[in-house]
């Protein structure tokens, strides 16, 4: 650049040498007194004013910024940090490159990697127009000749002075930071090789713990097997022996095979005795062989409890061939016959009831709310102290307690209003004058119902929809109840007995009558009537028919059939086959058969075997007084007797027959057959109950303190005063 000379017209000074000057022409008017003239400023901007300005724009940028290059990598600027390390002719003299900040590392591919990074940096920094760039750098020092680390920053700018692109740089010591990167990296890798180490641990542990298993399993197996041996012992011991053989032709044909198939010989007889009984044309599959004769001639029971059990669980003894020749004797009169008129108009004894479920809530005082509570859990709950302190609605406030306790009504869309109205009234269908079938009978089986699906388990293998409908089905199953039993509704020609074919008439009433309740516009709790009772109502009519007592051996021999049995593979299946014992099922060797609760896969059980479930719960529950405390065991057991009476009366006020054990002119009524009932009826259906569901053990446990009560009693009365 050529030197310019200043001159002065006021004063004449030695021309100035100014180098790396910065012209800028401007054009400019100055106003004379009579006329203006165009001039030409010449501003001159000097290598300290450039320096200056582009040092105030690394300022504003950040006071950390020690050099400034131009595109093609020359340096354009520098702090005084960077002049003394560079040198204070660094930027004048254009020997300082931004590729040496670069070159001249200890990379472990050399120049060609160092180059490679500031092609990368350049590129990134003047073309792809990123806001920071970073590049580490190792280098080793000149004093020490140990591996030091810098990190260099770069910032696009724009060059204040030329307005073309420009980069700050600085660059940073970071080697103490990549030492204890370098440590860190070590003890991650230390702590890789402890984990590997534990992993290895851990597979060698849990090898020895599945050893460990097998042998428990082993153990386990081995200790079932003794349990059951001992079972069968404690069975044979403990358990009374009953005169009555209980098994089904299925049962008795099942029992061959399961022999059959451990290896044992079953004898030809035994072969002979199954095919003359599956060849009689009477045979009822799922009834006890000879049932009427070992009740009333090979029992050690008198003939008249053998006829009440044989009423009981097979039907009116007195239209069986041969029982009672006197026919004639059997008519009903035809007082008799207006009489089941009018008890059939009687028993829509309902009237419309508007309730809301406020009112429900509102009777329930501190005490019936701890009784509440009590119910949720209690196998002994006092069903007849709870009833005094509802005054009469054991049944509505248990029950929509349970329905709201559980959200059923939610999970549904059941209006809540509605559904209390419901329950009031089918309470109110429940005859008081009844001695056994009123409303806090119900009452004690809506509690043991919900004790056997919450506390015993049965909710676990069901449902929401199943256990809403098993709730339902506990609320009803007695609804209309007539004081009387099936035998009399069928010898009477009651229309009930008409209507059903003499098929459960009572069963069948309750749930028809419950259906024409919940039909009413007040009582219409379910929010979809076709979708949701068609998901109930199979379950309902199951549960509900399923308690008549004519149907007791075809569903427990069933439910012990699908769930109670060894497999037929099974090792311990000829080891633990024995006598009959009663109390622990309706077939001869069942008892000696491990419980089913282990390795039931739910899922896959056929809808037809669950339904028994769902029978054998609410049979359970219909009769679960025998599970009760022993005071309120018995007083239910002298009500149902006093009921028995009542029967007996009418069958004598309309002509019929006295049933066995109904005519209270003579001594004892049912309570005379309850060693039998226990045995041949409650004790095998508890158990089997018990033996699916480990949690109902507490309700078998209750029904064998009230035989051992009932034993203690008749061993009582037989011995000499």
């Amino acid at each position: 650049m050529q030197p310019i000379k200043l001159t002065s017209s006021v004063c004449c000074m030695q021309p100035i040498k100014l180098t790396r000057s910065v012209y800028c022409m401007q054009p400019i008017k100055l106003r004379l007194k009579d006329h203006c003239v165009t001039a030409v400023m010449c501003q001159i901007r000097t290598d300290h004013d450039t320096a200056l300005i582009r040092l105030s724009a690394m300022q504003k940028r950040t006071s950390l910024f020690a050099l400034m290059f131009a595109e093609d990598g020359i340096l354009l600027n520098a702090n005084q940090a960077a002049l003394r390390k560079y040198g204070p002719d660094c930027i004048e003299s254009d020997s300082f490159h931004l590729k040496d900040l670069f070159v001249g590392g200890c990379c472990a591919e050399g120049q060609a990697e160092e180059i490679a990074a500031y092609e990368e940096a350049h590129e990134a920094c003047f073309k792809l127009g990123v806001e920071s760039y970073r590049h580490p750098i190792p280098r080793i020092s000149n004093k020490t000749g140990e591996l030091k680390w810098s990190m260099m920053e770069m910032w696009p700018m724009t060059d204040p002075i030329t307005g073309k692109p420009a980069v700050l740089v600085i660059v940073h010591n970071i080697t103490q930071q990549k030492r204890m990167e370098l440590q860190l990296a070590q003890r991650h890798e230390a702590l890789q090789r402890a984990n590997q180490d534990l992993e290895q641990n851990r597979i060698q542990l849990e090898r020895q713990t599945a050893a460990i298993q097998r042998e428990k399993d082993a153990l386990q197996q081995e200790a079932r097997n003794l349990a059951q041996r001992l079972e069968a012992i404690i069975h044979d011991k403990f358990i009374p022996k009953s005169h009555i053989d209980a098994d089904t032709p299925i049962d008795k044909t099942l029992n061959f095979l399961h022999a059959f198939i451990a290896g044992e010989e079953p004898s030809v007889q035994s072969a002979l005795d199954i095919y003359h009984v599956l060849t009689e044309s009477n045979t009822d599959l799922r009834q006890p062989v000879g049932l009427e004769s070992q009740l009333l001639k090979k029992s050690s029971m008198d003939t008249e409890v053998g006829m009440s059990m044989l009423q009981l669980l097979t039907g009116p003894a007195a239209f069986r061939e041969g029982t009672n020749p006197d026919s004639e004797g059997n008519k009903p009169s035809p007082k008799s016959l207006s009489r089941q008129t009018s008890m059939l108009k009687g028993t829509d004894r309902c009237q419309q009831v508007l309730i809301s479920e406020a009112s429900i809530s509102a009777s329930v005082t501190p005490q019936l709310e701890r009784m509440l509570q009590d119910a949720d859990t209690n196998w002994q709950f006092d069903i007849f102290a709870f009833s005094e302190q509802a005054e009469g609605h054991a049944l509505s406030l248990l029950s929509f307690y349970f329905f709201q306790r559980f959200d059923v009504a939610e999970k549904f869309g059941m209006d809540p209003v509605k559904l209390a109205t419901f329950v009031r009234v089918i309470e109110k269908g429940y005859d008081p004058q009844n001695p056994y079938h009123n409303s806090i009978h119900v009452a004690s089986v809506v509690q043991m119902t919900h004790l056997l699906l919450h506390q015993g388990g049965v909710a676990k293998v069901m449902t929401d929809n199943q256990i809403c409908a098993t709730y339902y089905a506990a609320l009803v199953h007695d609804f209309e109840h007539l004081g009387v039993n099936n035998d009399y509704l069928i010898k009477s020609f009651h229309p009930l007995a008409v209507m059903y074919n003499d098929i459960s008439p009572l069963e069948n009433h309750h749930v028809a009558a419950a259906v024409r309740v919940m039909l009413r516009p007040e009582c219409m709790f379910f929010g979809n009537l076709t979708k949701d009772t068609a998901l109930f109502r199979p379950v309902i009519v199951n549960q509900v028919l399923g308690t008549d007592m004519k149907k007791h051996f075809d569903i427990t021999s069933r439910f012990q059939t699908a769930f109670k049995r060894s497999a037929p593979n099974s090792a311990s299946s000829s080891e633990t086959r024995g006598d009959s014992a009663p109390g622990t099922s309706t077939g001869s060797d069942t008892s000696r058969q491990a419980p089913a609760t282990d390795g039931i896969d739910w899922d896959n059980v056929k809808a037809d075997d669950k339904m028994l479930v769902f029978q054998m719960l609410l049979k359970c529950a219909d009769i679960g007084h025998l599970a009760a405390a022993q005071d309120t065991h018995k007083r239910w057991a002298y009500q149902l007797e006093e009921e028995f009476f009542q029967q007996g009366d009418r069958e004598k006020e309309i002509g019929l027959p006295v049933s066995p054990l109904m005519d209270r002119s003579n001594k004892g009524g049912i309570t005379r057959s309850q060693m039998g009932f226990f045995s041949i009826v409650g004790l095998p259906m508890f158990k089997a109950m018990a033996d699916v569901f480990e949690g109902a053990q507490p309700m078998l446990d209750g029904v064998m303190a009230n035989y051992r009560s009932w034993e203690a009693a008749a061993a009582a009365a037989d011995s000499p005063t």
